[in-house]
């Protein structure tokens, strides 16, 4: 059951979208299946049938899951289960309505796979849906065709009822797809029932004839071909043809041979009607393969137009793409072919060989396609035609068409195969394959070597001439291996070695010549031995010899010719001479192998020429037959003169006739080719020219007079004799003949000089040669001397001169002979030098000049002074442009490669050069000579200039420290100088520069070790770390470059002597500011270690920091600014206390970057600390001595000294580095500061600066400090002490602190906001700054004494001063400032003392009577002289009882409510409305049990809060409602809290007169005892100055006295209250007049 379930869960995605998810879903199927395979079959046929309205995607995929566990597992489903798949898949095919082609197509397949296992179960379910009357379904017929081809043993023997029905329905159809099917099922019944009856090993089933058949074959004939085949209809059309064909072999011999005169041409008609020609061909084939097999007289009279249209088919087939298709169409035709040939093979042959002559391209391809077949499918028919085959063959091979001739190959060797080429004609054949692997390609033509890539196809017409070659070269060498042509090719290839139209095919004739010999020669053949009289076209051992010799110089060219010409010549050995088997037996095979070790890239052709040249002569001394030798030089003249061999070949074969003269001993024939030599080479030619002047210098070895002679005679051939206009010769001198044939006479006399013995050429080289070489080359127009520019003789000259300077002995030989013009000749090479251009490498005669020079300067005599030779070498070397920039050397034909080793070899020439000026002069002085002048190379700002000569620097460094002993000497004194600059380039832009530069580094520091007394193989660790530094240079990131830097200093610092350090660091200075070639890095970094590590030794300490602030007006570079302030910071750290005065005479801020150096100074923090504290100390200094006026701002500005000092302090504070610094010396820091900042803002403040505003006296207060400068320096040191405290000092900035601070009238306000920052952020350094800043308390400074109250005062309104235990001192402090003489002071104390509630809430009650009694002191002091120190007083005192225990019982309550109470009535708002804050505060305390006095004075007091309700300022107003607010709960009336507690607070409209009316009624009715007491005190009022205050005094009288009880006027006395009342009747102030006379209405009870 679960099985099911998971199917079911399955099946859901099987109408999923995602085709991906229908495919997993199939594949899950399909997997359950291998091991559930009836269940899920049941299931899925059964969830089939039960859901006939699935989705068709659903019912699709279903269908093929089923199909595919079918597949995999007929064999073993059982019958029933089959059956029930059968009778389903048959309803999917047929019954269903809203299907897919694609699923009965599927449902089509599941029938034919449940065939393979159940044939006949699935035959009788198909056969039941056919019926006589009914139309066959499409794909029931369709599956039954297709079962009855899978299994025809088993339904052939049914089939017969089949077959009885079709005719009938044939005759009804019409529809054509079923017309289709019909011919389609026709076709595989006719070909299952020709198997069956053909299986000669067919089991036991009835036996049956294909005469059983003939009846339903022929009807079903009749009616296809008399009825569908309708050319209206093509696609019936070509399946009743194709159905045709397979009928036919069903058909009576009778009906068939009846039919065929009808039949054939129809089907050849259709060709030019239908696109599908494979179907008729198909068609045509089986019809043609019947009447052959019946020997049918009806293909006679249509064999003409039968074979006519077939040849055309083949012929159009050939130009159709491949394909699986077209290769079929060309089998059938074939076939046909094949079919005919037999019967018709004269016609055949004859209609293909009239057809080959047709120069048409299709024709001959496919003529050519059916020869191949024909003489490969049916040889016996066409051996008597053989020798006309290869005769007309032979005369059509000539074609210019690469598609015939890549189908001819083909032809050919199928023809070769049947031994077509042993008859006569096939000479004719095999010459034109020879030529075919001699074509000339295109590649070839224009020097460009092919790609490896797939050869062309035939049939699409891309046929290239190197295809054709490829496929040739192939076809010869299967000739030779595969058949046996042994016969034929030997000798006769032999021919095709010398004509050099036949060069590209010589390897390939070379090796079939080298097998078959090979071959000939270990059978023992006769034939191997050549008879040159019997085979007169052979050519002769001379020319054969010189040939293979021509071509093996060059033995990379025509695909590798070299091995196989060179094994080809060890093969021929005897047949070439007897004497040279044992020379070439023995020297060829290395030679050979030579080639096979070195590919054409790395192969040096000289040396290989030379090689070859070895082997001739030997070969030559061990024949020793004049006679044959000058048969030979004979032959190599020839060759060269008529053959016209390539010029490096000429060339060869030049130097060869040089080998062969010198063993000829006639001198007549010696001198008639050298003259001939010389006439015939091409002067033009470089190869040539050097050939021939090397064959001549051979020739010289054994005859030195005869060629002497015969270069003068030369000279005075005609050829030298022709004038020249001037003006031709000026314009354009390589244009004229004459300057190349000079060339080669001059080249001559060089070779002459090497090959010749030293004892006889030595004499003659002043006398005979040197003055012959310039009377060449010096030009004299009309007496005047023309400068050559012509590049051939000046190269020609300068390998004269080399060659001659090499061979006199030089000056290490103990020379003999003194070279007397060798002055001259180095003027002449310096002159070709210059005139090289400098902007691109064209030539090589700088390169040649300069090897020319170093072989002259080593002889005798030696140059004076080499300086200007070296000058102009080194500009013309190192001035060349790298090949990639070099955009001229890219229009002057000559290709990078080349340009590139040529560029490399003159490198090479002047490095030996300048070794060669080296070895004259090993002192230190040569050594130095040559770096001064490579030195301006070094630093040139362009990258290849610095990486070709710094190259050279490291190869002369190598070669002077391996040639020149210099353990234990002096050292050089430029060393440190050479080490500094080559340093400097470590980290070059260039990455050849910096490895270079290492390799410098590393030869310099080892020679230093060796001047230092090590030996030569000692190795140092340091020195050796440089080559790990090397490893890592291809790193350009900043961090690497760093690390590689530093690595480098330390080497310097450790392996450099002391007294060349000072040198080295001044040397090192001068790439600060080198920013384009990155010195300034590897100068600043590799400076910093030296004076790290080397600091102690050096003297001039003043001098370097000159040096260094100097170079730092000239940076460009911040990283190299940092470095270098870094450098003095380390050199500070040394020597602090010479380096700190020093650094503090540059000013800051006039001198630019000394707040760089000051900053620097913090990189140790020792230094730092030092540096710091130094400074601090001057500036307590400074804030002792500046004693400034306090009434005027001073006008003259502070002196440089002082300036500088907090500039300095300045710079190291502020900088991000200096956090370590200010936490050790924060208070020490901060309250020097702030000192000195109180100093600078120059503090001062009006005595009376604490007057309300309105009292105090007209003042302007400076608004800027004295200083800005040191002002504005001091706050920034604040800031950033704050910073690193992680303050809040943004807040103090948005409050506008920092302005405050500045300001000189407002300057303790912003010490305040600062003291709360500090109390925050400073905690841990608080009791130390305390500590440091109570001194100042006592200060004679007022502005100081101002500044630490300030804080101080501030302090105490922050709790942490309490965690501290700060709290005694600071109120200690500043109880001792009421004291002071400067109401500032005091009034900062009275502040910070109030403060004392806040930030020691919790311990206030310690405080609070000392405290209290201080304020109460300061009232009455200043209580009519400075009403704003009142204020402030009583506000402490607000704050001090706002933080004691209501339970708080002392009599210094009664003291401040009796010290307060006068200050109800003062004329100052602020004073009144402090008072009552104050007795605000009080009111908590008025506990009856613990304060009864307190208690009482509070009652005493409620009339003055009720007259002060309608006080005219609105601050006394409010104060006044919150106090009786908080009086409510204390009143011993609950109606009385319950109106106070009414009270808005706000200064809303209050109806004050129903107020008090109300509040007079409470006051009589609960407190009946005081009510005398309220009047008598509100009487009291009616003398206040205040015109209000009696207005309410009278108002709340007369309500009091109308609220008492009646018996109370009896109580007491009210005349005198009545008096005063009467009195207020004549105030002055009429409202108060008016009050007294409504007052006095209710009073009528009195």
């Amino acid at each position: 059951m679960k099985l099911e379930t998971w199917i079911g869960a399955v099946l859901g995605l099987s109408s999923d979208s995602s085709e991906l998810v229908r495919l997993r879903v199939i594949e899950s199927l399909q997997e359950l299946g291998h091991s559930k395979r009836k269940r899920v079959l049941r299931f899925l046929r059964k969830f089939l049938v039960e859901h006939q309205h699935l989705l068709l995607l659903q019912r699709i995929t279903l269908l093929k899951s089923i199909l595919l566990i079918v597949k995999d597992s007929t064999s073993h489903l059982g019958r029933p289960l089959s059956k029930k798949i059968i009778s389903m898949a048959l309803i999917e095919m047929t019954k269903l309505a809203s299907v897919t082609d694609e699923h009965r197509e599927i449902a089509s397949t599941l029938l034919l796979a449940l065939g393979s296992g159940f044939p006949t179960d699935v035959f009788i379910e198909l056969q039941s849906m056919i019926h006589r009357q009914i139309p066959p379904n499409f794909y029931v017929l369709l599956t039954l065709a297709n079962l009855c081809s899978e299994n025809a043993h088993c339904i052939v023997p049914l089939l017969k009822p089949v077959l009885e029905m079709l005719p009938f329905m044939l005759r009804a159809e019409t529809c054509r797809r079923m017309k289709w099917v019909f011919c389609y099922a026709l076709g595989l019944f006719s070909k299952s029932i020709l198997a069956y009856v053909s299986d000669t090993e067919k089991p036991s089933q009835p036996l049956l004839t294909k005469n059983l058949f003939f009846n339903d074959f022929s009807m079903a004939y009749d009616i296809l071909f008399h009825f569908w085949l309708n050319m209206k209809e093509p696609k019936v059309s070509t399946a009743v043809i194709e159905a045709i064909g397979q009928i036919a072999h069903l058909l009576p011999c009778d009906k068939l041979e009846n039919e065929l005169p009808i039949l054939i041409p129809i089907i050849l008609s259709m060709y030019q009607n239908v696109s599908n020609d494979i179907s008729i061909s198909t068609g045509l084939c089986g019809v043609l393969r019947t009447a052959t097999e019946r020997n049918s007289k009806m293909l006679v009279p249509h064999l003409d137009f039968l074979i006519t249209i077939l040849h055309q088919q083949i012929c159009i087939a050939m130009d159709q793409p491949t394909d699986p298709l077209s290769e079929k169409h060309q089998q059938k035709i074939l076939c046909s072919f094949k079919l005919l040939t037999p019967a018709f093979i004269d016609q055949i042959i004859k209609f293909l060989l009239l057809r080959l002559e047709i120069s048409d391209e299709h024709i001959q391809l496919g003529t050519l396609v059916l020869m191949e077949h024909l003489i490969d499918t049916v040889p016996s028919c066409i051996e008597s035609q053989k020798n006309q085959i290869l005769n007309s063959m032979a005369l059509r091979v000539r074609t210019n068409s690469n598609r015939v001739k890549a189908l001819l190959a083909q032809v050919m060797y199928t023809m070769a195969s049947h031994s077509y080429l042993e008859l006569e004609g096939g000479m004719e054949m095999v010459k034109f394959i020879i030529e075919q692997c001699a074509l000339s390609t295109e590649e070839e033509n224009l020097k460009i070597r092919p790609t490896t890539e797939e050869h062309g196809n035939v049939a699409t017409g891309m046929v290239t001439d190197r295809d054709i070659r490829t496929l040739y070269k192939g076809l010869v060498e299967r000739l030779s291996i595969t058949l046996k042509v042994d016969n034929i090719f030997w000798p006769l290839l032999l021919e095709f070695v010398i004509p050099v139209r036949y060069t590209n095919a010589l390897a390939t004739v070379c090796s079939s010549l080298v097998y078959l010999g090979n071959k000939k020669r270990k059978a023992g053949a006769t034939e191997f031995v050549l008879n040159y009289e019997e085979h007169v076209n052979l050519p002769n051992p001379q020319a054969l010899l010189t040939r293979l010799l021509a071509v093996a110089s060059s033995p990379y060219e025509g695909e590798g010719q070299g091995t196989p010409a060179l094994t080809l010549l060890q093969v021929l050995g005897i047949n070439i001479h007897p004497a040279a088997v044992k020379v070439w037996d023995h020297h060829i095979p290395s030679l050979v192998n030579y080639l096979q070790e070195f590919s054409e890239t790395y192969l040096l052709q000289n040396q290989w020429e030379q090689k070859l040249l070895q082997v001739l002569s030997k070969t030559l001394e061990e024949i020793e037959d004049e006679v044959w030798i000058v048969q030979l030089s004979e032959v190599m003249m020839k060759h060269i003169h008529r053959c016209c061999p390539p010029p490096q070949q000429k060339g060869f074969l030049y130097k060869c006739l040089g080998i062969v003269l010198q063993l000829i001993r006639n001198q007549d024939v010696v001198k008639s080719k050298l003259q001939e030599m010389l006439q015939i080479v091409h002067h033009d030619k470089a190869l040539e020219r050097e050939g021939v002047a090397t064959g001549i210098g051979y020739c010289a070895r054994t005859h030195l007079d005869i060629t002497l002679t015969t270069l003068k005679d030369c000279s005075k051939l005609n050829i030298f004799k022709k004038t020249a206009s001037f003006y031709h010769i000026m314009k354009d001198q390589g244009s004229i003949e004459i300057m190349k044939v000079k060339s080669t006479l001059i080249l001559c006399y060089g070779y002459l000089i090497l090959h010749c013995p030293k004892e006889l050429i030595l004499p003659r080289i002043e006398t005979d040669i040197l003055q012959n070489v310039f009377n060449h080359f010096n030009m004299k127009i009309l007496g005047m001397k023309v400068q050559v520019k012509d590049s051939t003789m000046k190269l020609s000259l300068i390998k004269t001169i080399t060659l001659l300077a090499r061979a006199i002995p030089s000056v290490e030989e103990k020379p003999t002979y003194r070279l007397t013009r060798k002055a001259e000749l180095l003027t002449y090479m310096q002159e070709f030098i210059k005139a090289e251009p400098t902007d691109a490498m064209t030539t090589c005669i700088r390169k040649a000049a300069m090897d020319a020079c170093a072989a002259l300067i080593v002889v005798e005599p030696l140059l004076f002074d080499p300086g200007e030779l070296v000058k102009v070498c080194l500009h013309s070397v190192f001035s060349l442009p790298s090949l990639e920039t070099s955009s001229a050397n890219e229009s002057r034909g000559m290709d990078l490669i080349k340009r590139q080793m040529l560029y490399n070899k003159t490198l090479v020439s002047l490095e030996d050069l300048l070794k060669k000026l080296l070895l004259l002069d090993l002192s230190p002085h040569g050594l130095h000579f040559l770096f001064k002048n490579l030195m301006i190379w070094i630093e040139s700002r362009k990258d290849y200039e610095r990486e070709k000569s710094l190259e050279t620097t490291l190869h002369l460094l190598i070669f002077y420290q391996e040639t020149t002993d210099i353990n234990g000497k002096a050292p050089s004194h430029n060393l440190g100088v050479i080490i500094g600059c080559i340093a400097l380039r470590c980290s070059d832009p260039s990455l050849t520069v910096r490895e270079t530069a290492i390799d410098c580094l590393y030869v310099l520091l080892y020679m230093q070790l060796r001047f230092e007394g090590f030996p030569m193989g000692h190795r140092d660790r340091e020195v050796e770390h440089l080559k790990a530094i090397k490893n890592g240079l291809k790193d350009t990131n900043s961090e690497a470059l760093g690390h590689m830097c530093t690595d480098i200093g330390k080497v310097l610092a450790k392996c450099m002597c002391n007294d060349q350090v000072n040198t080295l660091i001044f040397t090192i200075s001068k790439g600060l500011t080198d920013k384009r070639l990155n010195g300034s890095c590897v100068a600043t970094i590799v400076m910093n270690i030296l004076i790290r590590k080397c600091g102690a030794v050096l003297i001039d300490i003043p001098g370097i920091i000159e040096v260094l602030y100097h170079q730092l007006q000239s940076i460009t570079e911040p990283q190299v600014t940092q470095a270098v302030t870094h450098s003095i910071s380390i050199l500070a750290s040394q020597n602090v206390l010479i380096v700190l005065p020093h650094l503090l005479k540059y000013q800051i801020p006039f001198q630019t970057y000394m707040d760089d150096i000051w900053r620097s100074l913090l990189s140790d923090n020792i230094l730092a600390m030092t540096s710091i504290k130094y400074l601090l100390d001057n500036i307590k200094l400074l804030s002792d001595d500046g004693q400034q006026s306090l009434v005027q701002e001073v006008k003259k500005s502070a002196t440089q000294q002082p300036l500088s000092v907090i500039s300095a302090l300045h710079a190291m504070i502020c900088s991000p580095e200096s956090q370590t610094a200010i936490n050790i010396l924060y208070p020490q820091l901060f309250s020097t500061i702030l000192i000195y900042l109180s100093s600078s803002v120059q503090v001062w403040l009006p005595w009376d600066f604490l007057r309300i505003p309105k009292e105090r006296k007209t003042f302007s207060l400076p608004e800027k400090p004295a200083n800005t400068h040191a002002c504005n320096y001091a706050i920034e040191i604040l800031q950033a002490v704050l910073t690193s405290g992680k303050s809040e000092d943004t807040k103090i900035a948005e409050k506008g602190g920092w302005d405050l601070i500045k300001s000189p009238g407002k300057h303790h306000e912003g010490v305040v906001l600062l003291a709360g920052a500090m109390a925050v952020c400073a905690v841990p350094h608080l009791i130390s700054i305390v500590e440091q800043l109570i001194p100042f308390l006592a200060n004679v400074h007022e502005r100081q004494r101002i500044t630490v109250a300030a804080f101080f005062a501030e302090l105490l309104n922050h709790t942490v001063v309490l965690e501290l235990s700060l709290t005694d001192t600071l109120v200690g402090c500043l109880l001792r400032c009421l004291i002071d003489t400067s109401l500032t002071v005091q009034g900062l104390a009275v502040k910070g003392l109030g403060n004392t509630a806040i930030g020691a809430s919790q311990n206030i009650e310690k405080y609070s009577t000392k405290l209290v009694t201080a304020m109460i002191a300061v009232i009455y002091r200043y209580s009519k002289s400075n009403n704003l120190m009142v204020v402030e007083a009583m506000s402490s005192i607000s704050k001090i009882l706002g933080q004691l225990q209501e339970s708080f019982a002392d009599s210094i309550l009664i003291d401040v409510a009796l010290t307060i109470e006068p200050l109800f009535e003062h004329i100052q708002v602020k004073v009144r409305a402090s008072a009552f804050k104050v007795f605000g505060k009080l009111i908590r305390f008025g506990n009856i049990q613990l304060n009864p006095e307190l208690m009482e004075h509070i009652h005493s007091t409620l009339i003055n809060l009720l007259l002060h309700l309608n006080d005219e300022n609105s601050e006394v107003r409010e104060v006044c409602k919150s106090a009786l607010n908080l009086m409510g709960p204390i009143m011993a009336s609950e109606s009385l809290s319950k109106m106070f507690q009414e009270l808005p607070l706000t200064d809303s409209t209050l109806d004050y007169e129903k107020y008090l009316r109300n509040i007079s009624k409470h006051i009589s009715r609960d407190f009946p005892d005081r009510i005398i007491f309220y009047i008598t005190s509100c009487a009291a009022f009616f003398r206040s100055a205040h015109p209000e205050m009696r207005e309410n005094a009278v108002t709340l009288i007369g309500f009091l006295m109308c609220s008492t009880e009646p018996d109370y006027s009896t109580q007491f006395s009210t005349d005198l209250i009545c008096e005063e009342i009467n009195t207020l009747l004549s105030d002055p102030v009429k409202s108060v007049r008016i009050k007294a006379a409504i007052a006095v209405r209710y009073l009528h009870m009195y």
